[in-house]
């Protein structure tokens, strides 16, 4: 059960009680997936002119559209978006630009976990 408290002059928001009870809070965390996925998507337009500088660009094209499908869903996949923005940061070593974007969007996943 997810409730709002006030007791005396302590106020908690959003709080679950009971074995096994979570919260999610939709409305905070739709902004920082926006931002996330906006900085994603800014490295996917990267690609195409850095292709030739990358060893797998399909493998990195396809780990950064899975990266953004990730980021889309209502329950996120922390583990699974950190490995896939992992392979892609493995994937563009060296090339300076992708290199700078990859960063942002792992800037972006930082603030949205915590």
């Amino acid at each position: 059960m997810a409730k709002n408290y006030k007791i005396g002059n302590i106020e908690a928001a959003n709080v679950a009680v009971g074995d096994g009870a979570i919260v999610y809070v939709g409305a905070q965390q739709i902004p920082l997936q926006d931002e996330a996925v906006r900085e994603l998507r800014r490295f996917i337009e990267l690609l195409p002119a850095q292709a030739t500088e990358i060893k797998k660009p399909h493998e990195v094209e396809a780990n950064a559209r899975a990266a953004e499908v990730a980021l889309r869903e209502k329950r996120l996949d922390r583990r699974r978006i950190q490995d896939l923005i992992t392979k892609i940061t493995v994937g563009v070593l060296g090339v300076a630009a992708l290199t700078n974007a990859i960063e942002a969007v792992q800037a972006a996943v930082t603030r949205l976990f915590t």
